[in-house]
């Protein structure tokens, strides 16, 4: 059946090059490298090697920060190598932060906490942005609808939506995941409407020539050829969603990070609130990271697909 189909896009696009040209076939470009890899050409290149001009950034700016800490105090400019060594202290035993109030007196619980928040509210954003998204870049009335709501969100700020979510769901995990729900479902809609609206209508006009109905485009064309651009998205929603997570936590939760921050703050210690950032830092960039290798092996056929595409 595949065979079949192959052959009828081949000898339809040559009887098209023949009408085109005077009746003589136009030869068919052939896949570009890219192509003729595939994904599991990409994953035998392995992992990318680390840029060393970042590294060199990094260190860097560690040096300009230990630097600038000889003219400042610690309790205004703490060094690196304190803060550092304040992060693994309290990574797995933290004692002050239950005199504050935080039910798990350690960073690495309160990061767990703030970690399923994040991976929940990204799954559950992401889920409803994506479909809602597909679907109003195929359905005008639906777009109609949903369109106006989500520009309206996408321009508002998205902490203008916490206060009424501490008061319909209280203080608490609800009122977080809501939020950082929110913010993902808008990025979401509007980057899967985008990469729908994008994909060439050519390609949808070939799958009905060959028989495809709309459960087959949708599965076998508008799925995979979007997986590009949505995954692109969901790495800057997943950027954001860290920071607003903590944000959110910061108005009247028990646990995770953000209260951990609340709690240091009001203690006057910057020291260990530069610990946990830079403990929320490495692991945001960490799962970015692993993400983004993620992304570039799933997609690594879109570069072909795109050159190939500026060929015709």
């Amino acid at each position: 059946m595949a065979e079949s189909a192959d052959t009828s896009v081949t000898n339809w696009t040559v009887a098209e090059g023949a009408a085109s040209s005077g009746g003589v076939p136009r030869p068919i470009p052939s896949a570009p490298p890219a192509t003729r890899l595939g994904i599991r050409g990409s994953l035998r290149r392995g992992i990318v090697a680390i840029d060393p001009l970042r590294f060199l950034g990094l260190v860097l700016f560690v040096l300009a920060w230990h630097a600038l800490s000889l003219f400042f105090q610690p309790i205004i400019l703490p060094p690196p190598l304190a803060v550092l060594t304040r992060l693994i202290a309290d990574f797995w035993d933290a004692p002050a932060l239950s005199y504050y109030g935080v039910a798990e007196p350690n960073l690495y619980a309160n990061l767990i906490y703030t970690a399923e928040n994040v991976a929940l509210a990204v799954f559950c954003g992401a889920a409803i942005g994506v479909v809602s998204g597909l679907v109003s870049a195929r359905v005008s009335l639906f777009r109609a609808v949903v369109d106006p709501i989500m520009s309206t969100a996408g321009t508002v700020p998205i902490l203008v939506a916490a206060p009424f979510l501490l008061i319909w769901f209280g203080v608490g995990r609800a009122s977080a995941v809501g939020l950082v729900i929110f913010y993902v479902t808008v990025i979401m809609y509007l980057f899967a409407q985008k990469a729908a609206s994008n994909l060439n209508p050519i390609y949808e006009e070939f799958a009905r020539t060959l028989g495809a109905g709309p459960r087959r485009i949708i599965v076998d064309l508008l799925l995979p050829a979007t997986v590009p651009e949505i995954l692109g998205g969901l790495r800057i929603a997943l950027a954001g969603a860290w920071g607003l997570e903590a944000v959110s936590e910061l108005l009247g939760s028990q646990e995770g990070i953000g209260k951990v921050l609340e709690v240091l703050a009001g203690a006057t210690d910057p020291e260990g609130i530069m610990a946990t950032l830079l403990l929320l830092g490495f692991v945001a960039i960490s799962v970015d990271a692993a993400l983004a290798w993620i992304v570039a092996r799933i997609a690594s056929w879109n570069a072909g697909l795109q050159s190939g595409g500026s060929q015709t």
